[in-house]
């Protein structure tokens, strides 16, 4: 189940993956003229999703804690780099088709939406009130398609918004004026 502190810790480590990404020297680069084929990682990080079946019956907590989010941000900036080289790997040009980029973009207005959402068709207090019961995992499919044209809208009506493109700028110019610049990149 979610618990803010192991999702903290999750989301810091996604935090120091990218600024490690973002933070390679030409050096660096250089020295990583062909980078580890990302389709290992993405392997191994679902491989590991694989032991919650084994008869030592690991806890997913643990399981995603400690092996997938680890591996999978390893994914992550193995992609990355891929994308930077000469011939990205097969799994990174098929990330970066189009109708993979489409749904990166609404994977965010997805991560946010699907649990209210979900709780109207799923949480039996409010969907009883709402339907009568819990919706039958028959209905699975439609609550994917809603999610997924909701986040469609909020993608565009919202996301895209140049008011609140807008907005988070300000919101960004008002945080760096008040931090003294520690909101950017230096040297130190």
């Amino acid at each position: 189940r979610f618990h803010p502190f192991w999702a903290l810790i999750e989301m810091t480590m996604g935090i120091a993956a990218v600024r490690d990404v973002m933070l390679d020297s030409e050096k660096e680069k250089e020295s990583r003229r062909k980078p580890t084929n990302p389709l290992f990682y993405f392997l191994a990080s679902y491989a590991s999703l694989a032991l919650r079946l084994t008869s030592l019956d690991f806890n997913d907590a643990i399981i995603r804690s400690t092996l997938f989010v680890p591996l999978f941000t390893k994914f992550l900036t193995a992609l990355h780099r891929d994308c930077l080289s000469e011939s990205p790997a097969a799994i990174t040009r098929f990330f970066g088709s189009p109708v993979m980029s489409r749904l990166g973009a609404l994977a965010f207005p997805m991560f946010i939406l699907h649990g209210p959402i979900g709780q109207v068709f799923y949480k039996k207090a409010v969907a009883k009130r709402l339907w009568g019961k819990a919706m039958p995992r028959s209905f699975f499919p439609v609550y994917l398609l809603i999610v997924l044209a909701c986040s469609h809208l909020m993608n565009e009506h919202f996301v895209k918004s140049k008011r609140v493109q807008g907005l988070s700028a300000r919101v960004a110019q008002f945080l760096a004026k008040r931090t003294e610049g520690m909101l950017q990149d230096r040297e130190l």
